[in-house]
């Protein structure tokens, strides 16, 4: 009867301590990106994906149908060679870009900053 709850308060425990270490993760890197310097880049636009982000779960979308939200990412390789880069952008910035337009990419850290076409 003891194993029970023993078992029951270990996994509450790992649950927390999985959550504690995603949200420190998250808030080391906002702090990292805050402090880079920002960054331009002469580059290609590779390709463009449109994510279907749904907050619920299977059951609740059976429900009631889910109102999902979008996530935008596009990729940059550069110019002069190198590893390509995905940003996350907003739909507007999306919505603007072509795939093989050509141009300069500004980050800061892992944050998307701008894309300007010359």
């Amino acid at each position: 009867m003891s194993k029970m709850p023993l078992f029951f308060v270990i996994v509450v425990a790992i649950i927390v301590v999985a959550a504690s270490f995603r949200f420190v993760q998250q808030r080391r890197e906002k702090l990292e990106n805050d402090a880079a310097p920002v960054q331009q880049k002469r580059v290609v636009v590779t390709s463009k994906r449109q994510k279907v982000i749904n907050e619920r779960r299977s059951r609740q979308q059976i429900v009631a149908p889910a109102g999902s939200d979008i996530r935008y990412e596009a990729s940059f390789k550069p110019e002069t060679g190198g590893l390509e880069v995905t940003f996350r952008l907003e739909e507007k910035t999306y919505d603007r870009l072509t795939v093989g337009d050509k141009g300069t990419l500004s980050y800061k850290g892992s944050r998307f900053v701008s894309f300007t076409m010359p």
